[in-house]
């Protein structure tokens, strides 16, 4: 019972610590992003173009993680679990993020030269619409992947 125990605490453990740290670096992108989105008043600024490639940056570190851990991770506990409807949704849901990943890579691709800020507003306010809505999604992937299992790990 207590190997049961372990096994339990290292899967949810590894998985709260991961989503931790994630959602405390979507607290930092948002942080960044609204320091960001107010100071767009001297596009030549230095100051303006080290807080574009800081966020630059954190935008493709977070969404990285959420590919590359945090998406195996909720998976992998699905799978783990059997829960194929979990699985099922994950999936729609994880679909659902291709096209604001798109978004996302294209900002990247676009500012990280800091050649040419001519349209950063407008670039940066459909990025935040499309984050708003990736978060939502994450959120909700998050909800019916990991929290659903509560009961079952206890």
């Amino acid at each position: 019972m207590l190997e049961h125990c372990r096994t339990h605490q290292e899967l949810w453990g590894g998985v709260n610590r991961t989503l931790d740290g994630w959602f405390e670096a979507r607290k930092q992108l948002l942080v960044e992003y609204s320091a960001l989105c107010q100071r767009l008043d001297d596009m030549e600024s230095p100051a303006l173009k080290a807080r574009l490639r800081r966020f630059c940056q954190s935008l493709m570190d977070y969404v990285s993680t959420g590919h590359f851990e945090v998406y195996e991770q909720l998976e992998t506990e699905s799978k783990r679990y059997q829960d194929k409807e979990a699985l099922l949704l994950g999936s729609r849901l994880y679909k659902q993020l291709q096209s604001c990943t798109e978004v996302v890579l294209d900002f990247d691709q676009r500012y990280t030269q800091l050649d040419n800020l001519g349209s950063l507003a407008r670039d940066l306010s459909k990025l935040g619409l499309c984050l708003e809505k990736r978060f939502f999604v994450e959120d909700s992937m998050v909800s019916v992947m990991h929290d659903a299992h509560r009961e079952q790990a206890a």
